[in-house]
């Protein structure tokens, strides 16, 4: 009988051990939980505004130096015709005044190939001729980091009328940094999407969301 006894006030010993034990890892759990909770709460989201998004549909993709010419000096260039405007670039020239390098400062908009310009002076210069290799949809546009968080450039996400997902990480051109950190304003030509008319660009990163109408 006495064993008895013992044995069955041992079996409830332990059973209670192992309700307590049972308790205090649900208490542990409720306990990192609410810190978990607490931590995240405190932890400030990340805010940005998109500044600008304008759309180019006949945007100029690059340059062709056709011939070089001779006796010119670094200058400028512009364009004429094609039912457009907004073109500028730069080029440069060797020792004999031969155009080596044109490069693009604004890609304009043009709903036909325009004539690209050597602007003057360049009184000694003859003979150049520079064309345009073909026109490229481009919607640009200038985000800024408005808040206190650093946001890596490889967590921001970009979108056009809710389609045509893009990381930031793979617009042109990117910031200089991984990160876009308080105050950074990060230039984009977004060029690699479907030629067509785009009514918003909107941004999401890490529970923020904005957008803005392409105008």
């Amino acid at each position: 009988m006495g064993a008895s006894v013992g044995v069955g006030g041992l079996i409830v010993g332990t059973s209670m051990l192992v309700v307590l034990a049972l308790a205090v890892n649900a208490i542990d759990l409720r306990m990192e939980t609410s810190l978990e909770t607490i931590e995240s709460a405190s932890e400030p989201l990340p805010s940005f505004t998109i500044d600008n998004a304008d759309l180019a549909l006949g945007a100029i993709l690059n340059l062709q130096i056709d011939d070089g010419g001779t006796g010119y000096v670094d200058g400028t260039l512009s364009a004429t015709g094609g039912g457009g405007s907004g073109f500028s670039g730069t080029f440069t020239v060797d020792t004999n005044g031969t155009i080596i390098d044109a490069v693009i400062t604004n890609r304009g908009d043009y709903s036909s190939d325009p004539t690209i310009v050597i602007d003057s002076p360049q009184p000694t210069g003859v003979n150049a001729s520079i064309s345009i290799t073909g026109r490229i949809t481009v919607v640009y546009a200038n985000i800024t980091n408005t808040g206190p968080v650093v946001v890596p450039v490889d967590e921001v996400w970009l979108f056009l009328d809710g389609n045509n997902a893009e990381n930031l990480a793979n617009i042109g051109p990117i910031v200089d940094s991984e990160n876009i950190y308080p105050s950074d304003t990060v230039g984009i030509q977004w060029r690699n999407i479907p030629s067509n008319v785009y009514e918003t660009i909107a941004m999401s990163t890490n529970g923020f969301n904005t957008a803005r109408a392409v105008v």
